[in-house]
């Protein structure tokens, strides 16, 4: 499963990485990379579990399962705890260099390997931020942006500092976005607002937040701000233009009613 490239059968060559998606599509539990044989053209397909959102002693790290209780063979997949890390690839490095081992298997198209990587060094260490926020990344880039939400929503139950913490919130504000839920979207970075935090990130996420809910005025300034602290930010930039084009819309009909 994505954690040593796939070999075409028939030629026995290693196959090249060429893409990874959900699959089946319309779900948010299992994805598919595709690995091309680069004698035949043939594509290979490796279908992976998400594997679980927050790793403990009796999830399996391969599906995400439960381990029955006195038992050490998942439930789900029947793969056993002790043989998870061979199975995936992992070899259990320092928490430290877990986030750059990570994104190293990932450039290689090995992502059940990498997101086993995070999942091992999230079992020790609760508090590594930027383990979250790499799965989250992963999770966003398969459009899992509802599962990957959900995720830092149990995650920010753990212990972390207020600049991880305002990370983390800031991750959530922009997932919920992706799915155009407005009013959580702007309650996560206004919580990061709330911590202190007065980032650009913070102020275009609490814009995003309410344009989508329609406080498109106060949307504006917080466009404003961010342009007032980086006058070339391209997302503030669109952001702004599209909020004007909204609200010339709708003075635009309120005139047409009180003419009418």
């Amino acid at each position: 499963m994505s954690t040593t490239p796939l070999r075409c059968s028939t030629c026995v060559a290693e196959g090249v990485y060429v893409r990874c998606a959900p699959f089946p599509a319309g779900q948010e539990a299992m994805y598919g990379v595709v690995w091309r044989c680069p004698t035949c053209q043939g594509d290979l397909l490796d279908i992976c579990p998400l594997g679980p959102l927050v790793p403990d002693d009796r999830t399996c790290m391969n599906c995400g399962g439960s381990y029955p209780p006195n038992e050490e063979a998942c439930a789900a997949c029947g793969l056993s705890k002790d043989a998870c890390p061979a199975a995936l690839g992992v070899t259990e490095p320092d928490h430290e260099q877990s986030v750059a081992t990570a994104q190293a298997v990932f450039r290689s198209g090995l992502f059940r390997r990498g997101v086993a990587v995070l999942n091992y060094a999230l079992l020790r260490t609760r508090g590594l931020s930027e383990a979250w926020v790499l799965k989250a990344r992963f999770m966003h880039s398969l459009g899992f942006n509802r599962t990957a939400a959900e995720m830092l929503e149990a995650a920010l139950a753990f212990a972390f500092s207020n600049d991880q913490r305002v990370q983390l919130l800031g991750e959530q504000s922009f997932l919920r976005a992706e799915c155009n839920r407005g009013d959580e979207a702007f309650a996560s970075a206004d919580a990061a607002r709330q911590l202190g935090s007065t980032s650009v990130r913070t102020h275009y996420l609490r814009g995003r937040g309410l344009a989508l809910i329609g406080r498109l005025v106060e949307a504006r300034d917080e466009m404003l701000q961010v342009l007032s602290q980086d006058r070339d930010n391209p997302d503030a930039r669109r952001g702004l233009s599209m909020i004007d084009q909204a609200l010339g819309a709708a003075n635009k009909k309120w005139w047409q009613f009180w003419k009418a």
